[in-house]
């Protein structure tokens, strides 16, 4: 609902957006309301005895947002999912948006698939958005920075911008390595969601208000 928009897309069940944007806003503001609000819902996710340690890993996770932001991501979402043992299983949804010299689609899919280096490559597939390319890699965690956790399993889909400009990267992240076939359906499914076309009717997309931007430019010229 916000004529801005370039990209939309549906998630499932157990994620939760983190407005990382909103995490830097004013504490009194809205944006930093919506922030708080997040997390509430996340925490109703996670069982009573986990949520100090999950409120240790967001408190981590803001730390990295401003260079997440950097670096063109233009959204985070945790997902809190109950594996077969009972346990917590946690998971990174991302997009990032980068500009890219101008190719054709596919071969821009392919080309950002392969350059890559500790990803291996999957396929290159036509989806409902368009053109898209896979990745998945196992990535070794240092033993330094969480003993505990040696590996964390990602996959990841590019998909290029109709205009061909610009490149759409969305990744999934978890900690679940052994259960790494369950999250790559789950990010299949996320992307087979994706458009770059409003996918709402066209009586709700004539309610969408007009942007300050918008507004501000017919002020001005009319």
């Amino acid at each position: 609902m916000r004529r801005d928009c370039a990209v939309w897309f549906a998630t499932p069940p157990g994620f939760v957006e983190i407005p990382i944007a909103d995490l830097f806003a004013d504490p009194d503001s809205p944006e930093a309301a919506r922030s708080v609000e997040a997390v509430d819902l996340l925490l109703d996710l996670v069982p009573e005895g986990k949520r100090e340690g999950f409120l240790t890993q967001l408190s981590e996770a803001r730390t990295l947002s401003g260079l997440m932001i950097k670096e063109g991501v233009v959204h985070v979402a945790i997902g809190a999912h109950e594996g077969d043992d009972g346990d917590m299983i946690s998971s990174v949804l991302t997009l990032t948006s980068k500009e890219m010299p101008f190719s054709p689609p596919k071969l821009a899919a392919a080309q950002a698939a392969t350059a890559r280096e500790s990803a291996l490559p999957v396929a290159v597939v036509d989806l409902p958005c368009g053109p898209g390319a896979f990745t998945e890699a196992v990535v070794e965690v240092p033993a330094e920075a969480d003993p505990q956790q040696p590996s964390l399993y990602e996959v990841a889909a590019y998909l290029p911008y109709p205009s061909g400009q610009r490149l759409l990267v969305l990744t999934l992240t978890t900690t679940a390595v052994e259960a790494r076939m369950h999250y790559r359906d789950i990010h299949r499914g996320i992307v087979h969601t994706v458009s770059f076309d409003n996918p709402l009717p066209e009586e709700l997309k004539e309610t969408i208000p007009e942007s300050d931007v918008e507004v501000s430019v017919r002020t001005a010229f009319g």
